[in-house]
């Protein structure tokens, strides 16, 4: 190291004539250093990415119930009673598919993107975990079909004997209250309210809340029956096999 000094004797120029190799960055640690921060943002990827599928997953769960509580009087109690939560389900699934589809879109659109911006190699990868073919469908509707040969089992029929009397004592306390008003706008009327008063009564409209709780667990958010693959636990899953394969692939 020489130092260079002008006429007044005063440092002007700090020169290293060569470098200590000892002080030199070894570029084989610079590469390990680089391979470890990124393996270190695909795991931050992954949970972020999860996190937001799981908001999208349950704020569209929030509103399908809503749907539900607003469509809940038009729900046959012959329905519920036959299967609850399959008559439930006729309400949620077009609810969840409807307010899922096009934030599902975004979401896969935005994560590739977040993805890609890690290493340039992950590139083919972002594509794969974006194509349509490779991401979880969403459940198909599954609408109410009631068999006209049904014939309600040994053990329901007590409940059921009890719910048509109940039903047959609404019908009459409805039909006399709302005449009046059942003459001016049509039998229409009187019929809605004649099934309001049942499935309030029957508790029809509480056991449809419970199935729509109950297809929500099952088929979109999890927590439900063993085995079963709701659609939020498939999505996470997608995004935990894709941080798997980039950290595999960062090199």
């Amino acid at each position: 190291m020489r130092i260079r000094r002008d006429r007044t004797g005063r440092a002007s120029r700090l020169q290293l004539d060569t470098i200590d190799p000892a002080l030199s960055p070894d570029p084989m640690s610079v590469t390990m250093i680089d391979r470890s921060a990124s393996r270190a943002a695909v795991m931050n990827w992954r949970d972020d990415a999860a996190l937001e599928a799981m908001a999208l997953v349950h704020a569209a769960s929030a509103r399908a119930m809503e749907a539900l509580e607003a469509r809940i009087d038009d729900v046959a109690w012959t329905d519920i009673v036959t299967d609850a939560e399959r008559a439930a389900s006729a309400v949620i699934r077009p609810a969840m598919r409807q307010r899922l589809a096009a934030p599902i879109d975004r979401w896969f659109a935005a994560q590739a993107e977040v993805l890609g911006r890690i290493d340039p190699g992950l590139a083919a990868l972002t594509v794969q975990f974006a194509a349509l073919d490779n991401r979880p469908a969403l459940p198909v509707e599954a609408p109410v079909a009631t068999p006209s040969s049904w014939r309600a089992p040994g053990w329901l029929r007590g409940p059921l004997d009890t719910i048509g009397s109940a039903a047959e004592r609404a019908a009459s306390e409805v039909a006399s209250r709302a005449l009046p008003d059942a003459v001016r706008t049509g039998a229409g009327r009187l019929s809605t309210l004649v099934g309001q008063e049942i499935g309030a009564r029957s508790g029809a409209h509480e056991r449809l809340r419970s199935g729509g709780r109950a297809e929500l667990s099952r088929t979109w958010l999890g927590g439900g029956e063993a085995g079963t693959r709701p659609y939020l636990t498939q999505l996470i899953d997608r995004v935990d096999h894709t941080a798997m394969q980039a950290r595999s692939l960062i090199e």
